[in-house]
């Protein structure tokens, strides 16, 4: 299967199309299969998170065709929020058959 067309977007313009798009709050009612794709113990000192914060990489699928719709990573706190922001950061978003991709557009 070819790659969708892929563009760049700056971190802040990614998170707005999630935001908008309610991507989290969708995963979270049961739209998407979500799949974690990387968990790491523990998370930097540096982040300033709590000791046994895990940093994870998600992806959600489309539950009928297995189609990646998003790739995320979160810091998840022992007592199960999401640090930082209290969201999850996307890092890859496909809309209308387009990657938008976090970085340098």
């Amino acid at each position: 299967m070819p790659l969708p067309p892929i563009t760049f977007v700056k971190p802040e313009e990614l998170r707005r199309l999630f935001n908008e798009g309610r991507y989290y709050e969708r995963a979270r009612n049961g739209e998407f299969t979500v799949r974690m794709t990387a968990n790491s113990h523990p998370a930097p000192a540096a982040s300033g998170e709590p000791k046994c914060t895990r940093s994870q990489m998600l992806a959600y699928h489309d539950p009928e065709s297995g189609e990646r719709i998003v790739l995320l990573h979160q810091c998840r706190r022992p007592d199960g929020n999401i640090g930082g922001s209290g969201k999850p950061d996307p890092k890859v978003l496909l809309i209308n058959g387009t990657l938008h991709v976090a970085g340098d557009p």
